[in-house]
């Protein structure tokens, strides 16, 4: 859900992680790259799913070093939050 003040956007995602070092840091690569995904989104104006794929997979996996199905997962799920949409 969103929530917070006029300018701010705040999403919470839900995801069980295994408490090992790889899957923290994992944790922490994805956090830094939804917070990017949800940027880039909202600064290109991206409506459609193939757009925000475009724009975002390949970076996502090559910046970040998320595996391919985190990294459409990263972009997937701010689309499904209807603040952006708006």
């Amino acid at each position: 859900m969103a929530s917070g003040s006029e300018g701010a956007l705040t999403i919470s995602i839900g995801m069980r992680v295994s408490p090992e070092p790889g899957a923290i840091e994992l944790l922490r690569r994805y956090d830094t790259a939804l917070n990017y995904a949800i940027n880039k989104i909202l600064r290109l104006d991206l409506k459609k799913i193939g757009e925000i794929h475009n724009a975002l997979y390949r970076e996502l996996k090559e910046w970040f070093d998320l595996p391919p199905r985190t990294a459409i997962d990263c972009y997937r799920d701010p689309c499904k939050c209807k603040c952006l949409e708006e």
